[in-house]
């Protein structure tokens, strides 16, 4: 959700006079800026925000101030009330130094500061506080959507895969593998003496024998003392240290490792699965950010539509 904070801002030739032409008011029109065009939930829209943020669009793109642009823009600040709104209802606060980041990146990509976009921008009859505006309602929004559906989105590996496949070739994307485990650990006491020790990786040695796959392993396991068994999940290899990562590439689905002693206990590791994926660990992270960013969207619509359906909204 974060894509929509950016603007593109144009300043080339844009000159006050042709503003003037496009905006400038007129005496009847100055008077009726103050005039209320809808209330949402009894917070008002006036004119005058409605010709703000017209303004704003017109600088800023090259979207012409018709009215069915003026319908739209209606329609978009209903909805940022309404964003607003429920952003103060669940306690979400956005400061002036986040405002001031997003617009300080506005004008750096347009190679200016942010007291020289707001000086442009005013030349040109746009109040800075309307460009403001809108984005403390963006991230307000995002701050309302994250904080209800956070438990709710949930992109697993599958679906990463799916995508970067679908962006590339599989013969152009480098292959790693990733396991699927599960771990077994036997406890030792404290400071075990060298026959315990023995008595113990005996007792891995037997459960290896009864072990040939994932299934029923804490039943499996339960029956040794002091034996828990932990799902570790999804591993690529390369995040397995050595030689953790050798016995696993040489164990066989749905096999044991060796026991291996560490200072939490003696530890066996069963391979439930395994399969191959892209290996590039920032394309990954990109794709899974921009499917999470996707489905929070989707949650956004549906929650702001709910939100204007149960809003008292009325036209004047």
């Amino acid at each position: 959700m974060k894509s929509d904070l950016r603007y593109v801002f144009l300043v080339a030739v844009l000159a006050i006079a042709t503003a003037g032409l496009l905006f400038g008011p007129s005496p009847a029109r100055a008077q009726n800026e103050q005039s209320i065009v809808a209330l949402v939930n009894d917070e008002p829209i006036t004119n005058y925000d409605i010709t703000q943020r017209m303004r704003l669009l017109t600088v800023t793109t090259r979207q012409k101030p018709t009215e069915a642009l003026r319908k739209k823009v209606i329609e978009d600040l209903v909805s940022e009330r309404i964003q607003l709104q429920e952003a103060n209802k669940k306690g979400v606060v956005v400061s002036d130094d986040q405002i001031n980041e997003v617009m300080d990146r506005v004008a750096g990509s347009n190679n200016m500061k942010r007291e020289q976009l707001l000086g442009s921008l005013g030349q040109l009859g746009v109040n800075g506080s309307t460009m403001k505006e809108q984005i403390r309602s963006r991230i307000a929004w995002r701050g309302v959507v994250q904080r209800q559906f956070r438990g709710q989105v949930s992109v697993n590996a599958s679906q990463v895969d799916k995508a970067i496949s679908d962006e590339a070739p599989a013969e152009d994307q480098k292959k790693a593998t990733e396991f699927q485990l599960q771990r077994v650990r036997l406890a030792l006491p404290e400071g075990p003496d060298q026959r315990t020790i023995v008595n113990r990786l005996l007792e891995a040695e037997q459960l290896r024998k009864r072990v040939s796959s994932c299934n029923n392993l804490e039943q499996t396991a339960g029956r040794l003392r002091k034996a828990s068994v932990k799902s570790v999940g999804r591993k690529t290899a390369k995040q397995l240290i050595q030689p953790t990562r050798a016995i696993l590439l040489a164990t066989k689905d749905g096999q044991m490792t060796p026991p291996t002693i560490t200072s939490s206990g003696i530890e066996l590791y069963v391979v439930c699965a395994r399969r191959s994926v892209a290996s590039n660990d920032k394309q990954r992270q990109e794709v899974r950010s921009k499917l999470v960013s996707e489905e929070y969207n989707i949650l956004a619509r549906r929650h702001l539509r709910d939100l204007r359906q149960d809003a008292f909204v009325e036209y004047r």
